[in-house]
């Protein structure tokens, strides 16, 4: 797209975004961000504009949507109320690595801007500091103080957000980056954003070989697979190499919806409230295959030795992100790529080697066993870890899940069995409420053919409402399950016998969705969980069906064995060279 010497910042920066991938804004407009909308104006036939009801609902969608599509969208509204209303989105886009470009401005009045003006964002005296609050919660930050700057960032914020770990990267755009004129000079600075594409490494033939060198020496070994296997093209290379050596498969709690949990490789999801099946594989091998995940604390049962133990066990990790590589735990040796292109490298130099991995599973103990409760069909209200499963076996395949913060998603997590053709997101970084209900949203934009199902609490639909809203309005399919305990489950649980600011009103949560226009179904029994179920499914649109759990039961009763017993002693396997 040529650029003009009298376009103005704001028209440049407009052309920049639909030079994009997948040009997608959601945002409110405020600010000198009108600017652009106006310019987008004669461009809606390149750039889709969401108008959403609150910024978080951008930022969220934004977050959800990086993660779906592999690619960023924008979020552009005035600064102020991104920072201050929409955070959560960007914060847990920066701590989950998902790819999102941040248009703001920073409302600065000007030549006035040292007298502190009203919404004034630009750090003077008597103003707020909004690129350097946005800077805690962002890949990066770009400050535009002129119209140049404005288009070239712009640019630079798209190729950030995807070279190394995605992440977010906000502009913060001075007025006088957006209102004044490009001029002569300045289109002579200016290049097509074709030129300004996100790279990343490719890895190497040493790292491989090192690599097979490795897992030639394992007997058990595991792979543990974690949200950056999140695209359809690592997860196909995911399963095929771990079918082609059969290895087993467990995934972090980030990373469930990554790997098929029907497969006989499928070890479950490890972590405090994941399966103790997984945690016992991860115990057991002698080699991990760590595929785009950090290895975090909060994975690793903050770091116990007797899950995992770089001292006991071979670690292979495989990030696009150098940093990542050996950050945690030390590594055998590092795969720096993504694990699309990886995989299938270090399968070729494995051979015909494979490994026993459907054994290892059943003597694991397996997967979703029968859940060990009374029959509740005739309660008055619904077990909430048999809602996870109803919700796996009810749902088609191509059922993509978003789950709230909560005890929702430690039902989910521990119960909801993924199964081909399907997805689950929760929030991964942050861990916020008001989460689900906007990311499912944001599947509408990512890919169309999915069906989007957000699960969340009572708690988390309240912060949600406006979400529902944006949904009618704009016309799109999601069905909302709602598990009405009538409290903050994970709150009071923890509390004990002293709870606290943790018990809700019983408001009538279904007949508040059907005034904003959704379609409503209640459920009380398994039976009308079904049913529910198969009536929004029939009637399409927005849907929400308000199930009754029983607030008696706690996400403590899924915690794993091995999260509250002491250190044991494991089996090290002295054949791994570990160095």
């Amino acid at each position: 797209m040529n650029f003009s010497a009298n376009d103005f910042g704001a028209t440049g920066v407009a052309k920049v975004i639909a030079e994009f991938e997948r040009p997608l804004v959601f945002g409110m407009p405020g600010g000198h961000t009108i600017n652009i909308y106006d310019a987008l104006h004669s461009m809606q036939d390149r750039v889709e504009c969401v108008l959403v009801r609150e910024e978080s609902i951008g930022t969220v969608m934004a977050e959800a949507y990086g993660r779906i599509a592999h690619t960023p969208a924008v979020v552009m509204a005035q600064g102020a109320w991104v920072l201050g209303a929409g955070g959560i989105g960007v914060m847990e886009a920066h701590l989950g690595a998902s790819p999102a470009v941040i248009l703001i401005d920073a409302t600065e009045g000007g030549s006035f801007s040292h007298h502190g003006p009203y919404q004034s964002g630009f750090g003077g005296y008597g103003a707020y500091d909004l690129a350097r609050a946005m800077d805690a919660i962002s890949k990066r930050v770009f400050v535009a103080i002129d119209p140049v700057q404005a288009v070239q960032m712009t640019q630079l914020a798209y190729k950030h957000a995807m070279t190394g770990q995605p992440g977010p990267v906000t502009v913060v755009f001075h007025s006088a980056a957006l209102l004044a004129p490009l001029g002569e000079d300045g289109v002579e600075r200016l290049h097509a954003t074709k030129g300004y594409a996100p790279i990343n490494p490719t890895p190497s033939e040493e790292s491989i070989a090192e690599a097979a060198k490795v897992l030639a020496k394992a007997i058990t070994p595991v792979i543990i697979a974690g949200n950056g296997a999140r695209s359809e093209k690592s997860r196909a290379a995911l399963a095929a190499f771990a079918r082609a050596h059969g290895i087993p498969v467990v995934t972090t709690s980030s990373g469930k919806g990554v790997f098929n949990e029907e497969s006989s490789l499928a070890g479950g999801t490890m972590g405090s409230h994941g399966q103790d099946s997984a945690n016992e594989l991860v115990a057991r091998a002698d080699v991990i295959i760590a595929i785009a995940t950090k290895l975090g604390s909060s994975d690793l049962l903050n770091e116990r030795k007797d899950l995992v133990d770089a001292g006991r066990q071979a670690i292979v990790q495989i990030d696009i992100e150098p940093l990542n590589i050996g950050w945690t735990q030390p590594v055998a040796t590092g795969i720096l790529g993504d694990a699309a292109a990886a995989l299938p490298m270090l399968s070729k130099a494995l051979g015909d080697k494979s490994f026993e991995g459907e054994t290892h599973v059943l003597a694991s103990g397996g997967l979703y066993n029968e859940i060990n409760i009374e029959d509740w069909k005739d309660r008055e209200r619904v077990h909430p870890r048999r809602l996870a499963r109803i919700l796996s076996e009810v749902l088609p395949s191509h059922a993509t899940l978003t789950c709230d913060a909560g005890e929702n998603r430690i039902y989910m997590l521990h119960d909801f069995q993924v199964r081909e053709g399907m997805d689950l997101l929760q929030p991964n970084g942050g861990g916020g409420m008001g989460y689900a209900i906007q990311a499912s949203l944001a599947v509408n934009f990512a890919d169309p053919g999915r069906l989007p199902v957000a699960v969340t609490g009572d708690g988390g639909f309240a912060m949600s409402l406006h979400a529902l809203m944006t949904a009618v309005e704009s016309q799109r399919t999601l069905i909302a399950v709602l598990m009405d305990n009538q409290m903050l489950g994970w709150v009071k649980h923890g509390q004990g016998d002293r709870p606290l600011l943790s018990d809700f009103h019983p408001f009538d949560h279904a007949a508040i969705a059907f005034a904003i226009g959704c379609n409503v179904e209640s459920a009380r029994s398994e039976d009308e969980v079904r049913s529910g179920l198969k009536a929004l499914l029939s009637a399409g649109g927005v849907g929400v069906l308000v199930v009754h759990t029983d607030p008696n039961v706690s996400f403590k009763s899924v915690e794993t064995k091995m999260a509250s017993k002491g250190h044991e002693e494991v089996e090290t396997y002295e054949d791994v060279e570990v160095h």
